[in-house]
This record gives structure tokens, sequence and C-alpha cells, in this order.
């Protein structure tokens, strides 16, 4: 009898010991998980990257470094640790909000909620650089929305969402692309003609509903139909709002953690609101066809129509109505932001037919596009380099786009080349990529008229090289202009070392402007030894120490950087040109507001409104993308208990047959 009960026990401990070996892996202890994390920590990062090729382009380089940018050490200054700390004085409209902002993969996104029976949550990232929403629906089946961790919405769950449907003789499809997209349709005549007469007309014949595309230059696309439902952001609703519902994507949407994208451009720049232009009567007067941030800013009550960000390497907060408490408290301190004109495009062609959207667009919806700005002036401690205008056509200085949905600074070739030229020993390695040693200390700066704007080299420089760690990757890189005279793209490394506000105008009044305030340098002060003063090594140092490394293959020989190729400028035929600074929108605020901000080239202004300062910044709600939750995790944890109940299964039938035999 011993020798069965021992028996049993043999069998009853190796029954146990083979369960815990499969559970094991999938549950490690503490301990191994804490070794796991040292050993990462003490690991340097390393980013790979292609080797350096003559034709690469904007999104490629954002794709190669954007994924870095969460890995990267947060670098703090005095000016923003200390912002926290200063007394306010503020106005308490409760249409004012702040909200926090989430940051993954280089992505800053924003919760939106949509419909009103149940709300629904999904996350969108913030692009200044775009002016449509587009929202991925639950009936996306390409691989990129099989991820479980990414948030998506359900239109047969909400009660509020409506299918936006036009005369389907007008067989209207929307492509949007980097000058805000157009659509084809076949219906003929212009703004006041017969065919647009015949788009306001309420059709009684057959609807289809319109699909919409977005491409963008690495190759991602999403596209899907155009809706409308109703979305909050903040706390704050625009009812019935269009947006883009996708169904088909491969842009990294689990990587980023979002769900989409929120364009902050205009509505000239929508390839929405562009194409739905006289489309009201079928459509029905209560949507809203302008893009979403207009439409807030429009409607909600703020005390200005403004918007505000401010983002830093881990996080951010973004403001609607009025200015950041906890970054200009006191209105001295408002008085130093600097406001520029937003530059205002080209309208009309003279080579397309008259209903095209090019010879309405500007018509309707105002000759402002994107977040333009001309760039005045850039260098390297303040010493400027040459900078050349794109096309004869366009303002004497550069164009350069605000965009927050970028994660690069990106210039012309021999623009680009003049800055680092004052650089020592920086070099070009391909591809329009520099390197610069990685102890430079200089500053980098970007003026608009006004104040020279400073990076630190930390806000400039990417990460080292793996191979030669004393070389490190930096921004800007050299790419070919737009054709619409875009030539600069200042991204996020730009706008962390500023807090930027901008303003949408006032309809007849105000046109839209930018404002910047500086957070790497004093704004009260212009002396050259302050604002150009070098980094501090230890600051640069501690910096390098947590940056990632990349891993490229740095040729042994000089390589000469490829010239700006010639390309038709895309308002060649332009039937009407506005001046910077003189006109006024035709669809920003109402009349009702009073203009406060100030006229010209980086003037200032006081009489800011500011959020109260005992407001607190709106929570970012749990992302699954960020915190490993969803459905994906909930199927993980089945899977491991599928695990336990089979290997239970296994041991009580062990347990039964060696009762069955030895007793």
């Amino acid at each position: 009898m011993g020798t069965q009960l021992g028996a049993l026990a043999w069998l009853l401990v190796f029954a146990l010991s083979i369960k815990l070996t499969i559970a094991g892996p999938a549950d490690p202890p503490s301990f191994f998980r804490q070794s796991a994390e040292s050993a990462r920590k003490s690991k340097p990062n390393v980013l790979l990257l292609r080797a350096p090729s003559v034709d690469q382009d904007h999104a490629s380089f954002q794709q190669h470094f954007q994924r870095a940018a969460t890995l990267r050490r947060r670098v703090l200054f005095r000016r923003q640790d200390s912002s926290t700390d200063r007394p306010s004085q503020s106005s308490t409209n409760p249409n004012d909000k702040i909200q926090s902002l989430g940051l993954l993969s280089g992505a800053y996104d924003v919760p939106l909620n949509l419909s009103s029976d149940p709300t629904q949550l999904v996350f969108v990232q913030l692009d200044t650089g775009s002016s449509d929403l587009w929202i991925t629906s639950s009936d996306c089946t390409t691989r990129q929305c099989e991820n479980d961790r990414v948030l998506k919405f359900d239109p047969l769950r909400s009660s509020s969402l409506q299918k936006i449907e036009v005369d389907a003789g007008a067989r209207l499809n929307l492509t949007a692309s980097s000058f805000g997209g157009n659509a084809t349709n076949s219906t003929s005549g212009s703004l006041s003609g017969d065919g647009f007469e015949r788009r306001q007309s309420s059709s009684e014949g057959e609807k289809a509903e319109i699909p919409f595309s977005i491409y963008y230059d690495d190759t991602t696309f999403a596209s899907g139909i155009v809706v409308a439902d109703n979305i909050s952001i903040s706390d704050l609703s625009v009812p019935q709002q269009v947006f883009a519902l996708i169904n088909a994507t491969n842009v990294t949407l689990g990587t980023q953690g979002i769900s989409g994208v929120l364009g902050l451009g205009f509505p000239r720049g929508s390839v929405v609101s562009r194409s739905l232009l006289g489309y009201e009567a079928q459509i029905g007067s209560g949507v809203k066809t302008l893009p979403l941030m207009t439409s807030l800013l429009q409607t909600s009550g703020e005390s200005y129509p403004l918007f505000g960000l401010y983002l830093t390497r881990t996080s951010g907060r973004a403001t609607f109505g009025a200015v950041d408490p906890f970054i200009l408290p006191t209105a001295q301190e408002r008085g130093w932001v600097e406001w520029y004109d937003v530059y205002p495009f080209p309208s009309g062609d003279t080579a397309l037919p008259a209903n095209d959207t090019l010879n309405i667009d500007a018509q309707a919806l105002g000759p402002y596009v994107q977040w333009v700005l001309p760039l005045r002036a850039a260098g390297i401690g303040g010493v400027p380099a040459t900078l050349t205008r794109t096309y004869q056509q366009v303002a004497e200085s550069p164009l350069a786009l605000i965009d927050s949905g970028s994660s690069s600074i990106i210039g012309p070739p021999a623009d680009v080349e003049s800055i680092f030229a004052q650089i020592r020993n920086s070099r070009h390695v391909g591809g329009g990529r520099f390197v610069v040693p990685c102890d430079t200390t200089d500053r980098m700066y970007f003026s608009f008229g006004g104040s020279n704007l400073t990076l630190l080299p930390t806000d400039y420089i990417i990460g080292p090289d793996v191979q030669q760690p004393y070389l490190c990757f930096a921004w800007p890189a050299a790419a070919q202009p737009d054709a619409t005279g875009v030539g600069w793209i200042l991204g996020t490394p730009f706008l962390r070392a500023v807090y930027t506000v901008f303003s949408i105008g006032i309809n007849d009044k105000e046109p839209p402007k930018i404002g910047f305030y500086p957070l790497r340098q004093p704004a009260d002060t212009t002396q050259s030894s302050v604002v150009f003063a070098p980094q501090p090594t230890a600051e640069l140092s501690s910096f390098l120490a947590q940056a990632t490394s990349i891993n490229s293959v740095l040729p042994n020989s000089l390589v000469s950087l490829q010239p700006a190729s010639s390309v038709a400028y895309f308002f060649g035929n332009a039937t009407a040109t506005p001046s910077v600074g003189v006109t006024p929108t035709i669809v920003g605020a109402p009349s009702t507001y009073s203009a406060a901000l100030p006229a010209g080239t980086g003037a200032t202004t006081g009489g800011l409104p500011v959020i109260a300062s005992s407001s607190k910044p709106l929570p970012v709600p749990s992302n699954p993308a960020a915190t490993g939750g969803g459905h994906g995790a909930n199927r993980a944890v089945s899977q491991r208990e599928g695990h336990s109940m089979w290997m239970l299964t296994v041991l009580t039938v062990l347990v039964v047959v060696v009762l069955a035999i030895f007793v």
C-alpha cells in the first residue's frame, strides 16, 4: 500500500510540475519582471534605420524617427518647471477648457466622445497640418483595425448617426491629399451658375453615400464614407458634425494608440468641407460641414476663437477659447506672445472646369488653407542661414507649415545645408539627413519677423549613431518643397520649444493668426548672449545618456546633397492672390466677437483671455493601447485560464486513473 501511495504522490507532483512549467512564462514572478526592466534600462535603445537614400521623402523621416519619440528622456527647463506655481488672474468662462493630452509613439492624442446614446470614446491625433476628421469604424476589417487595443466607433450603437447622401447622379467621390484634397462629380457650373444651383436643389431622386479616401506620402491610406454624428471634446459638444468613418486603413493605429486623426486646419483645407459646398439642401441645414475645431469655436461660446498647444516629451495640454494659465499666468507674460498673420493662398484655376472645387472654394471658404507662416530667418547661434523662397509667385520668404501631426523638422535642401554649415564638423550622410557632433551646444533658431525662437540641442538632436556614437542625427532634414510653395515643416521638435496659440479669425474683422511664446529662453529679453546662450553640457550629457541610438550606415566620404527639383507651381493659373495680413476670414468666428489681437508682424497684446487658475486640466481617459487593456488583453487572460483548466483536467484524470488502479 505504501508503494501505491508513493506512486500516487509521484504522479501528483509530476502533474503539478507540468502545470507550473506552462503557467510560468505567461505570469512570471515579480523578481523576473524587475530583472527584465533593469536589463532594458541598462541597454541603449536602438532605432533601426534604412541605409541613406537620395529619394527619401517627408513621410519616411517621420516613420523612421517617430517610433523613438516615447523612448527619449523628457528634458525639462526651469521656466516650464516653475510655471505651475505662479499666481494667476484669470476669467471664469465655463466654456473655456483645458485638456490633458496623451502621447504614444510620437502622436499627441485627445479623447473624443461620439454619439449620445450611448456615448462612445475614441482617441484621435491632433494634427494642425490637415483639416479633416476621420475615425475608424468597427466595420473595418484590415489588419491594422484588428488590433484589439484600438477603440473603434460602432455605427450600429449610435442612434444619432446620419449617413451623408447626395444626388446619386453627382457621383461625388472625395479624395484627400497634401493640399486638402479634391472631389470629382458630374455636375457643371460655378458658384453662381446653373450647376451650383442644381447642387443646392433638394433632390427627390435616388441618393448615394459619399466615398472618402485619404492618402499619405508613406503609402499609408484610409478610406470609408462621410457621416455625421454628435461629437464632444473637453465637454464641448457639436451636434451633427461631419467626419469620415473609415472601414479600411493601413495606418499603424495600435502603435500610436489612436482611432483616427483630428485635422485642426481651415475649411478650405478640408476635402469634406470643400466638396459639400452647395449640397446643404440635400444633406440638411443642421449638419456641420466645416472642420470640427471651426464648428466648435464658432458655436460654443468661448472667450475667444482660439486654441493653444503646450507639448512636452511625455504629454501635453490643449486649451480651447483661452490660453493656458500655467504657461501665461499674468497679463505681462501674455503680452510677450508675438502674433503673426497666417498666409492666405491663391485661389482659382483658369485651366480647370468652372465647377471644380478650386474655382469655387475660396468664394465660400476664404483664402486660408493651412497654418502656414512666411519664415523670415533661421540659423545657428545667432548666425543666419541663407533662406530662399520656393517660387517667384510666393512671398519673398519661404513658407513654413506649423504641424503638430509631424514629429520632424524639414526644409528645402539649400536652406538646410546652409543651417548645418554653421555647426562645426556636421555633414550630410545621404537622403537629406545630417549628423552633428553629439557634444554640440549651439542653439538653433527660427524667426517669423519678430523674436528669434530658439531650440536647444536636446530639441533638434534625434539620437547618436550606433557605430559612431560621437555623431548624432539631427533636425532639420532636407526634402523637396511642396508644389503649393510650402518648403518648411516645423513639427513637434519645434512646437515643444514654444507655447503656440492658433486663432481662427473673426468674420470680416480679423484674419487668422498664430501666437508664439518661447519656452527655451526668457521671453522678455532680446540680448544675444542670453537668447543664444549655449546649452549646459550637463543637460546635454544627461539627455544623450537616455537618447535613442540610431542604427544606420554612415558613409566614409562626403555625400553631396541633391538640390531641390523644379516642380510646377500648384497655383500657376490662379485667378486671385490675396496679401498677408489684409484679408479677413469669412468662415471664422461670428462678427459678434470684438477683434482683440494686434495687427502687424510680431505684435503683442496683454489682453488675451486666460483660463481660470483654479481650473484643473481634464484628464486623459485610460487608453487600451497605452495600458495594455482592451479585448486583446481579455483574450490573453482567457487563454491563460484555458491552459490552467486544461491542466486541471489532466490532473483530475491522472488521479482517477491512479485511484482506480491502486486503491
